[in-house]
């Protein structure tokens, strides 16, 4: 019968042992403190059992029929039928042997339990309290909960209600859309970096110091640096001696706005009085007046006092408003003091300092169609994949923006490469071919920069699809450049500004690089005319010759005018010399001549074989001239009737009488007319000669009269 209840009581310990184990695998958060109970219990039971042992006659039979207290007893083998066992003590219980409804896992403790032989269905986690968790390789479902909290979380793709994004083996995020948000200082360069010059002249970028205030590198609050007042305002007056950059609220008025700033103060007078002031602006940069603005002020105390900071919380954008900055001021006397680490916010209480970088994403790669946030800070950023050629050997990217701000944009074909580089100040584009017939590759620069255009073309020295070198120098063969200093510059043998007119059909003209005027082939005049459009001059340009060249002005040629009257003026008044480039004077070809005086040159000084003329000789050839009176075939019947001798230059016979010495000829030899200086000097001869021969019959005449009168 000892047997049989030492049975009975290790069963059903061993059955309690079972439910404790079932127990704590549903309540599962406490499922540690279960298994602690339950090992407490079976430890308990097993010391119960050796003390009944002890204390129980082996083959003696125990029955109990009423409620009794066995103390210090221990129970063998036994089996316990529907008992309630109160703080027993239970040495070894087999699990497999315990069997029963429910066990109170809250008041069992489990030292070791051991998961795999836990089944269960439903783990209730607000009850679940785990120190560690060891690597969960099995598939979990659907896992829901308020917040997961952990280190690190390794997965591939990440879903949630509103969409996913995936991860791949690189660390490359992808998704169609990709928002990073967050608090972003609106104070343009609050960490003051890029100073300039020398204190107390010293620039930010960003900043405007005015008179008084100064940057200092040397008072920082964690490391930044800070703008400061160490001067005197006068008494009674506000000086302002800071103002960050004004930063445009496209149309968001009627939103909080806040800042805090870190003040130190390194000895000011007791009256000085320091003001932060988080002001709006309108359009034109002009503070809105008061109510629009707010601000926090901080006393001098004499002496120097340690970094506070100071805060302004919520005012509400006007709604006037345009901009948003901060103001730093100082008022009242004489002090030093420094401002450091400024952070406005669009919220409505104040934050702790972050650079003006809004969030920061450290990342190798950032992949997303469209990125939303107010600033992007970054190393380089590389828009698409590498350009996929041959040619590019620099591994470009379509569009590259550098920390130096360059922006540049590249491409490729099977003929040639461009690239376009934009940065302050300048924009420059070029062209690279990539086949060549010799070492010289053709090759164009645009620069543009600021104050100038230079359109240069040239080559370069081998193959230049890194685009290194430069359209300059001796690789230089043409050159375009329009400047406001200098106008337009022409300079190469290609260089030429063409007009084409109203048509592009080869009517029109150029200049060249020398300045030269060159008419198009089908071009027929090349005009100046005033604002009204009347002509002032035309050239013609025909190839045929058959436009003239016209003034429809005046034309001083040095002393020489030629005007519109008829008129050839000398400018000076003095005399007009027709003469031949090879020396001498050139003939004069015209019409009826109308002078006052006719004058020969006929100095001995000039002249050369002088001989006394034969006055006979030259009346016997002015008595051999035809003379005949005619009209010349272009005169009218208005036209009087002309006397001459006549220059015969249609028959080969001449047919009227004209020495030849008085024939003047051009300087081909092709008779041209008269030589009017020999017949008139001949016409001279030959009253001499007549006179020669009346004065000897005058003598006769003479001689006669005296024999008649004997």
């Amino acid at each position: 019968m000892l047997r049989f209840i030492k049975y009975q009581i290790a069963s059903q310990a061993a059955s309690s042992a079972a439910i404790v184990a079932s127990q704590a695998t549903s309540t599962g958060n406490n499922a540690s403190q279960v298994a602690s109970q339950a090992a407490s219990a079976a430890k308990q039971a097993s010391a119960d059992y050796t003390a009944l042992s002890a204390g129980v006659e082996d083959g003696s039979v125990v029955h109990i029929t009423t409620k009794t207290v066995i103390d210090a007893a221990v129970i063998g083998t036994a089996e316990i039928a529907d008992a309630a066992i109160t703080d027993a003590k239970i040495g070894n219980i087999s699990a497999t042997h315990i069997t029963t409804g429910s066990i109170d896992a809250s008041k069992v403790t489990v030292a070791k339990l051991d998961a795999g032989n836990i089944t269960t269905g439903t783990l209730s986690t607000d009850r679940l309290n785990v120190g560690k968790l060891s690597p969960l390789s099995a598939n979990l479902g659907d896992v829901t909960t308020g917040s997961l909290k952990g280190v690190d979380i390794v997965a591939n793709t990440f879903s949630t209600p509103n969409g996913s994004f995936t991860t791949d083996a690189n660390g490359n995020v992808v998704a169609s859309n990709l928002t990073i948000r967050g608090v972003t200082n609106l104070v343009y360069n609050a960490a003051l970096l890029g100073n300039s010059g020398t204190y107390p002249n010293t620039k930010v970028p960003g900043w405007n110091l005015f008179t008084k205030g100064y940057y200092s590198n040397a008072t920082l609050h964690d490391g930044v640096p800070s703008i400061g007042f160490n001067s005197s305002t006068g008494s009674g007056i506000w000086v302002m001696f800071a103002q960050s950059k004004l930063y445009p609220l496209n149309g968001l008025t009627g939103q909080p706005y806040s800042t805090s700033v870190w003040f130190i103060d390194a000895g000011s007078d007791t009256a000085m009085t320091y003001q932060v002031t988080l002001a709006f602006f309108d359009s034109s940069g002009n503070r809105l007046p008061s109510g629009n603005y707010t601000s926090v002020r901080v006393s001098g105390t004499g002496s120097a006092q340690p970094w506070q900071q100071l805060t302004i919380n919520g005012f509400n954008a006007p709604s006037t408003a345009v901009y948003v900055g901060l103001q730093y001021w100082a008022y009242n006397g004489t002090g030093h003091a420094l401002f450091s680490s400024p952070m406005l916010t669009q919220t409505a209480q104040s934050t702790g300092y972050q650079p003006d970088t809004g969030n920061v994403v450290s990342a190798g790669e950032i992949d997303g169609s469209v990125i939303n946030g107010s600033t992007i800070n970054g190393t380089t950023f590389n828009a698409g994949d590498i350009i996929s050629s041959t040619y590019n050997t620099s591994r470009f990217y379509p569009t590259t923006i550098t920390p130096a701000g360059l922006v540049a944009t590249t491409g490729f074909n099977s003929m040639d490469g461009l690239r376009t580089e934009m940065s302050a100040g300048s924009f420059v584009t070029k062209y690279r071919a990539v086949h060549s017939s010799s070492n010289q590759y053709e090759a164009y620069d645009g620069v543009f920069s600021g104050d100038e255009l230079a359109l240069n073309s040239g080559f370069t020295n081998g193959i230049d699809t890194g685009f290194q070198q430069s359209v300059s120098g001796n690789q230089l063969t043409g050159q375009v450049v329009l400047s406001p200093l200098n106008g337009i510059h022409l300079w190469g043998s290609t260089q030429s500004i063409h007009f084409s007119g109203l048509q592009m059909n080869g009517t029109g003209i150029t200049f060249n690089s020398y300045g030269n005027i060159i008419a198009d082939q089908a071009s027929t005049w090349w005009r100046v005319t005033n604002f009204s459009g009347s002509d002032i001059a035309n050239f013609g340009t025909d190839t045929a010759g058959s436009n003239v060249i016209q003034f429809n002005r005046e034309l001083d040629i040095g002393n020489f005018q030629i005007n519109t009257g008829h008129t050839f003026t000398s400018a000076d008044s003095q005399a007009i010399h027709f003469a031949m480039g090879k020396g001498g004077a050139a003939d004069i070809y015209a019409g009826a001549v109308n002078y006052t005086s006719l004058v020969k040159s006929s100095l001995l000084s000039v002249k050369k074989d002088v001989k006394k003329a034969d006055t006979a000789y030259w009346a016997q050839l002015v008595n051999s001239i035809d003379l005949a009176t005619y009209q010349y075939k272009t005169d009218d019947n208005t036209s009087h009737i002309r006397l001459s001798s006549i220059v015969d230059d249609v028959n080969d016979t001449k047919q009227w009488q004209l020495p030849d010495v008085f024939i003047s000829r051009d300087e081909n030899g092709k008779l041209s007319g008269v030589d009017d200086s020999v017949l008139l000097n001949a016409t001279l001869a030959t009253v001499q000669e007549q006179q020669k021969q009346i004065s000897a019959l005058n003598g006769h005449l003479l001689k006669l009269e005296a024999k008649l009168n004997g």
